[in-house]
């Protein structure tokens, strides 16, 4: 496989890059033109284009994500799983004390003190993330169960990390960029990392329907595809890992008619956005969808049951 050292460029050119720090990725002008990443196409897909565009890094009015615990956690967890450089760099661990000025006693560490208050807004100010000593022991026993996963023992996670992917869409003429977590080297399965509550079967089929994980992977095969590689695109898989306690790991593959469907999903978005770009119009909700609304078939047929056992229903 042929990786590109980035040369701090915008992106002209298809392929794998790497020395791509995070923050450049989902900038603007990454690329040389318009680019879109999965969290574009399914955000338009899911939502509509108007929330898409609002968050868009193309957009130069465009609002700032917030920063989640969560996000915090998956992200410092992204790291440490992965075997990723500088993670003193980006993440710092909360003190568990600090000195009253007062009486200059050690306190417990409270967010809501003002010697508290002011060494955070300093690793703000400096880029750090900071993370808690309860975090870094969780994201440990995450590790820990990981490591015990069948599919990890295989080497499912072992290959290139923090490499992106750009190709541009020959219909739209919109750059299509991707960052896998995993882009294997000796296989054709590419894995993404996600964090979880739960890895029970609905709670997954809920979380890869909810933010459309299949489009995700279609993305990836779609890139990995265009972009000529020894080994090519086979399938996508999720490894997931509960953040709490006891922290079980699952790796599940998603189907080759999910990933289909996913293209689908994929072209819808990439047409639209075109469009909005042409028009410079962004509609919301609904704008291509029926004025009549109705509530949902398996809700529907939840009341004809209950109507029918009140023999109300004929």
């Amino acid at each position: 496989m042929k990786i590109t050292k980035w040369n701090g460029k915008p992106i002209s050119k298809p392929g794998w890059y790497s020395g791509i720090p995070i923050e450049r990725y989902h900038s603007a002008g990454m690329c040389d033109g318009p680019a879109v990443s999965s969290t574009d196409l399914r955000t338009c897909w899911s939502k509509s284009r108007a929330h898409m565009f609002a968050f868009w890094a193309e957009n130069p009015k465009r609002i700032e994500r917030p920063t989640s615990r969560a996000m915090i956690l998956g992200s410092a967890a992204h790291h440490l799983f992965l075997g990723e450089d500088g993670f003193s760099r980006k993440f710092i661990q909360q003190k568990l004390t600090y000195r009253d000025k007062k009486t200059a006693e050690e306190k417990p560490w409270n967010n809501n003190a003002e010697v508290c208050k002011k060494w955070n807004a300093e690793q703000e100010a400096k880029g750090l993330s900071i993370v808690t000593a309860k975090e870094l022991d969780a994201i440990k026993m995450m590790a820990w169960s990981m490591q015990a996963d069948p599919w990890v023992q295989t080497g499912i996670l072992e290959g290139e990390v923090e490499v992106s992917g750009f190709v541009k869409d020959a219909e739209t003429g919109l750059w299509i960029k991707v960052r896998p977590d995993v882009i294997p080297t000796a296989s054709g399965d590419y894995v993404d990392l996600k964090t979880a509550a739960e890895v029970t079967t609905p709670a997954l089929q809920y979380s890869i329907r909810s933010y459309g994980y299949n489009m995700q992977g279609a993305l990836v095969g779609e890139v990995a595809q265009q972009i000529l590689t020894e080994i090519p695109f086979a399938t996508f898989w999720l490894m997931f890992i509960e953040t709490a306690a006891p922290h079980c790991a699952r790796a599940v593959r998603l189907t080759d008619e999910d990933l289909t469907t996913g293209n689908k999903q994929n072209r819808s978005s990439l047409r639209k956005i075109a469009l909005c770009i042409e028009e410079g119009r962004w509609p919301g909700p609904g704008a291509d969808e029926p004025e009549t609304i109705g509530i949902s078939l398996d809700e529907r047929e939840r009341v004809k049951a209950r109507l029918e056992r009140e023999g109300l229903w004929s």
